[in-house]
């Protein structure tokens, strides 16, 4: 059986994704899957619905998330983020420290859906 050809539309707009700078792709993750949420059960849910339709977000968002944090931001970078793209509340930690451990948790939570996911 041959396998449809992916229309050309479809296929720039995958690689438009794709070379999005990986602050981008988090923020992008973090608006979809922790904003107006109320806990990590609830972006549990989010990101396990996702990954039963595709794991591709779920491992590219990952993959950003190993980068950024390996880098030395400007001040203040990830407080933004977390705090504005996510809307996730640091209020034990409101310094880019703080945001970095939610990330570093965000992250082990999405590692923990891709290993159970089909």
């Amino acid at each position: 059986m041959d396998v449809p050809r992916i229309p050309e539309s479809l296929r720039a707009r995958s690689a438009e994704k794709d070379a999005r700078p990986p602050l981008e792709k988090i923020r992008s993750l973090l608006r979809s899957h922790v904003a107006d949420t109320d806990g990590w059960d609830e972006i549990r849910d989010e990101l396990e619905m996702t990954s039963q339709h595709s794991t591709r977000p779920l491992r590219q968002g990952l993959e950003a998330i190993d980068a950024v944090l390996a880098e030395h931001l400007p001040p203040g970078t990830l407080l933004r983020m977390v705090a504005g793209d996510a809307g996730w509340p640091l209020d034990d930690d409101p310094t880019d420290a703080g945001a970095s451990a939610f990330l570093r948790e965000f992250a082990g939570l999405i590692r923990s859906v891709l290993d159970e996911a089909p």
